[in-house]
């Protein structure tokens, strides 16, 4: 204690009692700590009181959060699959007001914490990988339906964008293709979710039948404007994901 007695203003140590005054230190950085988690946390539901928000959504490793270092500092930077969403300020237009970005892990387990911001969500972008959509096209089309059907996303109309990241590569397929492989697999889904239309997920979300009965599954017949679009996260051509985000954009 003798130690960090002369760390310990004048006025707050007590003489012959080292050890209430350790309590009172102990207790004043207790409070600033309070204090310093209060002030963050505030700034970030300031940001989150209003619809001006879009979400990055999509699998680990589709580049995510690569996108997400692009647009809010041009950075290119080395990623791990996040556990935890990252939230930026991102000015899309000059002269205009900053847009809320939110990259949502894509971690299976973490996933649907998109539901937590669809709320205030005006927007979304669904981040593929162009590579290996192929080997990953049912688990594409379950995260995808979850979002289409999400009650905001049908309640506010709320567009979609597919970026259909990686389109650099040699092994990926072209945003047509892209689509045509989610509105095959998303069409055999709605044979299996159809029965729990009544019903209520986890999260509170009522179950929905995606398109018109009767009719093979087209992104068309959805209510929601979505639209598809190929990039390069890694070598920085994100312009047109910039592009899009500005014009849906409050």
């Amino acid at each position: 204690m003798s130690s960090l007695r002369h760390l310990i203003p004048r006025q707050l140590v007590i003489a012959d009692n080292e050890y209430l005054t350790l309590l009172i230190l102990s207790a004043l950085l207790v409070l600033a700590g309070i204090v310093d988690y209060l002030s963050v946390n505030f700034s970030i539901r300031s940001k989150r009181s209003s619809k001006n928000t879009i979400l990055l959504t999509g699998l680990p490793s589709a580049g995510k959060t690569v996108m997400h270092y692009q647009l809010s500092s041009g950075k290119t930077v080395e990623t791990v699959t996040s556990m935890m969403e990252n939230e930026a300020d991102v000015v899309l237009t000059d002269g205009k007001a900053a847009t809320h970005v939110v990259d949502v892990p894509g971690h299976e387990r973490l996933r649907f914490k998109f539901s937590e911001f669809m709320p205030i969500a005006h927007a979304v972008v669904f981040v593929v990988d162009s590579s290996t959509v192929s080997r990953q096209t049912r688990f594409l089309a379950e995260y995808l339906y979850d979002i289409l059907s999400d009650r905001f996303a049908q309640s506010e109309r709320i567009p979609i964008l597919i970026a259909c990241n990686k389109s650099d590569l040699l092994t990926s397929f072209k945003k047509e293709r892209i689509q045509t492989l989610l509105e095959g697999e998303i069409n055999k889904l709605r044979q299996t979710r159809s029965a729990a239309l009544d019903t209520q997920d986890s999260e509170g979300n009522e179950n929905t039948f995606l398109g018109f009965e009767g009719k093979d599954f087209s992104f068309q017949d959805l209510e929601n404007d979505v639209e598809f679009l190929e990039c390069s996260a890694e070598n920085k051509d994100i312009e047109g994901i910039k592009d899009w985000m500005a014009s849906v954009s409050l």
